[in-house]
């Protein structure tokens, strides 16, 4: 079995950190892009699954 040299394991954590980072930049791009008419698609499907009905107190 092969080992990595000790200074290759702080190198894959940074490569990793850098990916998340990145992923994590693109969904905010995308949240910031289509925000209102996800906003608006959720309230109108949740309106459709469970329609508020009288409030019998």
């Amino acid at each position: 079995m092969s080992r990595l040299p000790s200074g290759r394991g702080g190198q894959s954590f940074v490569e990793y950190a850098l990916i998340i980072i990145l992923l994590a930049i693109v969904l905010l791009a995308i949240l910031l892009i289509l925000g209102d008419d996800l906003r608006t698609f959720i309230n109108d499907l949740l309106q459709t699954w469970f329609p508020a009905g009288p409030v019998v107190p």
